[in-house]
């Protein structure tokens, strides 16, 4: 939540709501003299293709950490609309939190993306520019929603053994699939008509199950419940 409030705190001064033919009113001029604020993009995305390439690390795992990459195709069939097709994987590995929980001899349970594809609707109205060192610079924000399918990994296993040697890691990885929901939001900085950087923030949402130990028996229990995963991807996009 903060790094999106962060986010939107830093684009805000890029963007207004004036139009591509929006009049500004100086009272200094003359009366029958107008100024046109022209707000037009330079970089236009009807009728392209947009190609990224991305590195994502997870920001909700407690357990592991995932690091990853993906590549997100998408085309604009309108300037502010488009349609996205994505692809991802993720490779955990265990980090302290887990080594401090697996010390009192407890089975941390944790579920990370192995895998996803992703269809989304891209919304693309938001566009400004800033200047530094003499050089303009062009933006777009945009949002996205749609369907994802996930391949998911956990250690269930651990809790289906009485003994299980939790400190070394002694346990098999169980792979799982899921169908849920996905957004994201992000911004494309264009370094040239072709060539740019994309920042997204994306969540996944969906469900499986939670695995645990009730009390002092060996035995494992599960509830089917909502998982919500978050990723911050930094990366390279081309307009083709």
């Amino acid at each position: 939540m903060k790094f999106l409030l962060s986010l939107l705190f830093f684009i805000s001064p890029f963007y207004s709501f004036a139009g591509e033919k929006d009049i500004y009113d100086f009272e200094w001029l003359d009366d029958d003299k107008e100024i046109y604020v022209l707000q037009n993009r330079r970089y236009r995305k009807v009728g392209r293709f947009n190609l990224s390439v991305l590195g994502t690390l997870n920001l909700s795992d407690k357990f592991v950490n995932n690091m990853g990459g993906g590549v997100k195709g998408a085309f604009f069939f309108k300037e502010n609309w488009g349609i996205e097709a994505g692809f991802g994987i993720g490779k955990q590995s265990y980090n302290s939190t887990f080594d401090g929980v697996a010390k009192q001899f407890a089975v941390p349970f944790f579920n990370t993306i192995k895998q996803y594809m992703n269809l989304s609707l891209v919304w693309s109205p938001f566009y400004g520019k800033f200047n530094t060192f003499n050089v303009i610079y062009y933006l777009d924000w945009y949002l996205s929603a749609g369907l994802v399918s996930v391949t998911t990994q956990d250690d269930r296993e651990a809790f289906g053994e009485e003994r299980v040697d939790i400190q070394n890691k002694n346990f098999t990885l169980r792979d799982a699939s899921s169908v849920g929901a996905t957004w994201s939001t992000g911004l494309v900085w264009y370094l040239s008509k072709n060539f740019g950087l994309r920042m997204e923030v994306t969540g996944f949402h969906y469900n499986g199950d939670f695995f645990f130990r009730s009390g002092t028996t060996a035995e494992a229990q599960s509830n089917s419940t909502m998982f919500h995963n978050y990723n911050l991807s930094l990366g390279v996009n081309f307009l083709l």
